[in-house]
């Protein structure tokens, strides 16, 4: 059967009509995708813009139209309008307002009988509407300050959510049962809250008349920490006087009444139990004391001298350094000792921790206290029940005057003058009551061991001395600076040296004379080294002469070479012998050039400058000298008519001037020589121009000469050919 025949039978054959199939079936349609997000905003799109309706306006008001249309809509029927409004969350993130104000606290205080006034800020975070309450916090305040809210949504009086508009300057506001007092914004919150329409008062003042100030010698009740009571002065004098008793804390801790004459029907004793009230009056008084001088440290310096009979003789007569802190807060002493380097004793943190400190009256031989672990005995607790007051005061600390720590004995010397500012309020002290006393002559200081000088010429000089210092020595650090290492890295100075006879050396022999070094000074770390070219059958093996390493100027001292001291004609001393520098190669020249203060010899213009003075304080003696030893060496070139002078002849001009013309060898020297020659300008030799050119011989045409003339200008002297 074809393939048409098959197709006119299928349609001939009736298939039976069920879900899916048959000409009613329904056929597969889109579903349109009206729900589009852009920048993470849904909005509706729309099928057909003809027909459809207008979409919802959102619910914010102030967004940017332009915000969001740079990116595109994945839809291809996306609309062109865009949210007008940012969200609230992304409009005001981080934004706050804040209100100052206060609340009512249920305690009350005993000065004004009035409900506690405490401070607080509330703030109103615009992203998500919460609120948060804080109260700032004051030292020694003894409540507990800081948030007194979390931050969270609350609802206003009408049950509804609260909003910025509900917070009103000079309305209370509840919030959780708590009623607020608005007092006052900060600038930021005025100007919102102005452009967003809302009118506000100007700040009210906190109510300090619910909190008068507190009379002279009383501590301030706002924000009532503790009730004022009974009208003592903040500071506890020598015996507190409560409800006309006088009453004190014993050294055991016990409040007891002080006998304000001789002894009377109380007993041998002369203390009895303070009354309750006497007791309660006390307690306050050193509470106020505390609020008062809290943070208020008196600080004395002292020494003690260590007494004989120690665990260390050998410390026996020295002289060891105290801090002494009294705190004013609570009359408690701190001692701590100046541990000097080493001391030869264990450093610890306090010789005496903070506590209250007893006065020690001697009784038989001994101090009434015990010590450590061992109690004390019962004539000394007879004692502290005769003396209730057994501790010491800051009235009976003075400088010059001993106060004994559990037996030692410090010596106050001197103060700081904090602690002399107060004694001079309280007591009318002047600085003549505080002579500032010297220390006491310690022990004559240790000599130092002189570090004998490394002429082994093994090894670097702090090589050998970590050696000595350490069992596995380590690598020295370089005396110098990072800066003067990176200016001068690579930069290397090389001069020729001989050996020479000079003062304290044994004369040098003559073979040895003509030995030839090259000297190298590396000015990245001001090191030298010295190599010995080999040369065959001199009878020395030539190489390294001084490996590199910092050299001394002499044996013996402590001053180092530098690069101020290497120049051409400077006689070092290297390996306990002396040394000349001949000459230098033109890398080193123009480093000594380019640095003219620190190589005085290099710089031009004064060495010219210093020549032509000098020649000119001569007169014409010099001149025709200089005219007659520049036609002698000029004959020797080639019978002379070139009128040029070679490195050579031009050296022995200079110095043939300097030994016959007076003053000019103060001026000159070898460095100075070479300078001058680099500043004459340089020509070309042509043999042809002398009487006898075949004469000149062929080293000298690869020379530099310099014109007679030019060194005659240079030198400020009139030139006759």
């Amino acid at each position: 059967m074809s393939l048409l025949n098959t197709d006119e039978w299928m349609r001939s054959v009736d298939v039976p009509v069920y879900a899916g199939n048959g000409e009613g079936a329904p056929r597969p349609r889109g579903v349109p995708q009206t729900l589009q997000f852009r920048n993470g905003i849904p909005f509706q799109t729309v099928t057909n813009r003809a027909t459809a309706p207008p979409g919802p306006t959102a619910p914010w008001d102030k967004h940017d139209p332009r915000w969001g249309t740079n990116r595109p809509s994945t839809a291809s029927n996306a609309p062109a309008a865009v949210p007008t409004r940012k969200p609230s969350w992304l409009a005001y993130d981080g934004v706050k307002l804040q209100w100052r104000g206060y609340f009512e606290d249920l305690e009350t205080t005993k000065r004004t009988g009035l409900p506690r006034v405490r401070k607080c800020f509330i703030t109103y975070h615009l992203e998500d509407g919460t609120v948060d309450v804080r109260e700032p916090r004051e030292v020694n305040s003894g409540i507990v300050q800081g948030p007194l809210l979390h931050r969270m949504p609350c609802d206003n009086a009408n049950g509804e959510r609260m909003s910025f508009r509900d917070i009103r300057v000079g309305e209370p506001i509840a919030i959780f049962s708590r009623t607020y007092n608005v007092l006052g914004c900060d600038e930021f919150t005025r100007a919102f809250l102005a452009k967003e329409g809302v009118h506000v008062p100007p700040e009210i003042p906190f109510p300090h008349e619910r909190d008068p100030e507190p009379p002279k010698g009383q501590f301030k009740s706002a924000p009532s920490v503790m009730p004022a009571a009974f009208g003592a002065p903040p500071r506890l004098p020598d015996a507190s006087s409560v409800g006309g008793v006088s009453v004190r804390f014993n050294s055991d801790g016990v409040a007891v009444e002080v006998p304000t004459g001789g002894d009377d029907a109380r007993g041998s004793t002369g203390v009895r139990p303070a009354p309750p009230s006497a007791i309660a009056g006390l307690k306050e008084a050193a509470g106020r004391q505390f609020l008062a001088y809290d943070r208020r440290v008196l600080r004395f310096f002292g020494t003690c001298e260590v007494p004989a009979g120690g665990d260390d003789a050998r410390l026996v007569g020295s002289t060891r350094n105290f801090v002494v802190h009294y705190y004013l807060a609570d009359d408690t002493v701190e001692v701590l000792e100046v541990m000097p380097g080493n001391a030869g004793r264990e450093p610890y943190g306090k010789f005496l921790k903070r506590q209250k400190l007893p006065r020690a009256t001697l009784a038989g031989g001994g101090y009434r206290y015990g010590v450590g672990i061992r109690p004390a005995s019962d004539e000394t607790l007879r004692a502290r029940r005769r003396e209730p007051d057994g501790f010491y005061h800051w009235r009976d600390f003075r400088v010059g005057e001993d106060v004994v720590v559990f037996g030692l004995v410090l010596t106050l010397r001197d103060c700081d003058e904090h602690t002399k500012a107060w004694y001079a309020t309280e007591c009318g002290l002047t600085d003549d009551d505080f002579p500032s006393m010297p220390p006491p002559a310690g022990p004559p200081p240790i000599p130092k061991m002189v570090v004998p000088p490394n002429v082994s010429g093994i090894g670097s000089e702090a090589d050998s001395l970590n050696s000595v210092y350490r069992l596995v020595p380590k690598v020295p650090k370089k005396d110098v600076s990072f800066d003067e290492w990176l200016i001068n890295q690579g930069q290397v100075m090389r001069f020729t040296g001989t050996l020479v006879d000079g003062p304290g050396k044994p004369p040098v022999p003559e073979n040895e004379k003509a030995r030839t070094f090259v000297v190298s000074f590396f000015l990245e770390d001001n090191t030298l080294a010295v190599f010995e070219p080999p040369v065959a059958n001199s009878g020395y093996p030539g190489g390294k002469y001084l490996e590199r390493r910092p050299a001394r100027k002499t044996s013996g001292s402590n001053v180092y070479l530098r690069a101020r001291d290497c120049h051409v004609g400077a006689v070092l001393e290297i390996k306990g012998t002396w040394m000349r520098l001949n000459a230098a190669d033109d890398a080193t020249l123009a480093i000594m050039e380019a640095r003219p203060k620190e190589f005085p010899g290099s710089d031009a213009r004064a060495v010219v400058t210093a020549l032509t003075q000098a020649l000119a304080r001569s007169g014409s003696t010099a001149a025709k000298e200089l005219s007659r030893l520049c036609a002698v060496e000029d004959a020797k070139l080639g019978g002379g008519g070139a009128m040029v002078l070679n490195r050579a002849a031009f050296l022995n001009v200079m110095c043939e001037l300097c030994a016959h013309a007076p003053g000019l060898g103060e001026f000159v020297d070898a460095q100075r020589l070479i300078t001058l020659w680099r500043v004459l300008p340089k020509v070309s030799f042509d043999p042809s121009q002398t009487r006898l050119p075949a004469g000149v011989p062929k080293e000298a045409l690869g020379e530099d000469h310099a014109l007679i003339a030019d060194v005659f200008e240079t030198l400020s002297v009139p030139f006759e050919r």
